[in-house]
């Protein structure tokens, strides 16, 4: 009976970690794969939106595996008018990939965003996307959007949902089955392009409006101000750019009070003071 008893127990102890693994490794629910390349870098901007399943344990960390040689430049989840930022350890080399680790909180969804080199050969660009996860993936999206300039394009497995935008891309989506844990999703892409455009910064139908009827307001309100600037300066220049007020001079006595100064009305010599007659003239003076 005791044989029977420890041998249950190590048993139970060899099942153990694999328990709290398939409890603590969550489920993504959701996952959408963006590709856009050569959009505002001569790059593949690659873009993960994902989110948990409900019933999740939260909070949780979560692992994210990005190429090695993938520039980092977002890690965020989704917020009322724009995406807010999410803290994560350092980024660690496991090989061929880096790890990010971000904690999830609840249930939004949230998007890590990188730049990886596309491989040129002339003419011809190729990319090969490979997605490995420690955790399973229940409904997977990618989307391709293509250069307006690139012609040859060839997708494996193919994308068949096609959609042409209005700055002249074509959009291009697919929907795949779920993804083990540890298990590699991938597929590669080629295209032929001539040129090292980006893609141009486009204004909005409603912005490029906007702005054409407000600008009659926008010179008119320039205008106003220039005339009221001008106005301004010239009534300043003038008040301070005359001759300077004179000032009243006033000769202390030698009490230190104020003494009244007399001038004659004949001549107009100052007299002096007790004088009663001018010293220069001999007039009386008007005391």
């Amino acid at each position: 009976m005791r044989r029977w008893l420890v041998l249950f127990v190590v048993i139970v102890l060899a099942l153990t970690p694999s328990l709290v693994l398939a409890q603590t490794n969550p489920t993504i629910e959701n996952l959408t794969v963006q590709l856009w390349p050569e959009f505002d870098r001569p790059e593949m901007l690659v873009m993960y939106t994902f989110s948990l399943s409900e019933g999740s344990t939260l909070p949780t960390d979560l692992k994210i595996r990005v190429p090695a040689n993938a520039d980092l430049t977002a890690v965020a989840k989704d917020g009322a008018d724009v995406p807010i930022n999410v803290p994560y350890d350092a980024p660690i080399k496991e090989g061929d990939w880096i790890v990010v680790t971000l904690t999830i909180t609840d249930l939004e969804t949230y998007r890590v965003e990188y730049y990886a080199p596309i491989e040129k050969n002339g003419e011809t660009r190729e990319f090969d996307f490979v997605w490995q996860s420690d955790y399973a993936v229940r409904n997977l999206n990618v989307e391709f959007q293509q250069p307006s300039s690139a012609t040859a394009l060839q997708i494996v497995p193919s994308l068949p949902t096609i959609s042409a935008l209005a700055n002249g891309n074509s959009y291009y989506r697919g929907e795949f089955a779920g993804v083990s844990a540890n298990e590699i999703f991938s597929f590669s892409m080629s295209y032929n392009k001539e040129d090292e455009a980006l893609m141009p910064v486009q204004i909005s139908e409603m912005e490029d409006n906007l702005f054409s009827d407000s600008l009659p307001m926008v010179l008119v309100g320039v205008g106003v101000v220039m005339i009221v600037g001008g106005i301004l300066y010239f009534v300043l220049s003038g008040r301070y750019s005359g001759k300077p007020i004179p000032r009243k001079r006033h000769s202390p006595s030698a009490s230190g009070g104020s003494q009244e100064v007399t001038y004659c009305h004949e001549c107009g010599k100052r007299a002096r003071s007790g004088d009663k007659f001018c010293r220069s003239c001999g007039a009386k003076l008007r005391l």
